[in-house]
């Protein structure tokens, strides 16, 4: 008889390995409360990101209203909710109000380079 922490652990690994998301950097531009703010995203997917920013991280729940990725396929500019803030280190962004066209470029860039990823 298979344990049941084993089945939660094996469900939980099924479904990371479907979720879109790509470790990679990306340079980015964000809108703090003291004005544009330059930082790089090390990782991405459709609904949000990882901004690493040593000297500039908001705190949980603020709301950040223009953040622009720079894809290889040019640029996309979101807003966003800090949603894991670490000082001195950086901060997660759930992306909010995302356009259809943005989505589908963003799930478009990051299965692109996840297939990359995957022939190396």
């Amino acid at each position: 008889m298979t344990p049941q922490w084993f089945k939660a652990f094996r469900l939980d690994r099924q479904h990371r390995e479907k979720r879109q998301r790509i470790a990679r950097y990306f340079d980015c531009t964000w809108q703090s409360e003291w004005g544009p703010q330059r930082s790089r995203v090390s990782s991405l997917s459709p609904t949000g990101c990882y901004i690493e920013d040593r000297f500039t991280v908001p705190p949980s729940g603020d709301v950040v209203p223009e953040l622009t990725v720079n894809l290889p396929d040019g640029q996309i500019c979101v807003q966003g909710t800090v949603m894991d803030a670490m000082p001195g280190i950086g901060f997660a962004v759930r992306f909010t109000q995302v356009d259809d066209d943005t989505k589908a470029r963003l799930s478009a860039a990051v299965q692109e380079l996840r297939q990359v990823h995957a022939q190396f």
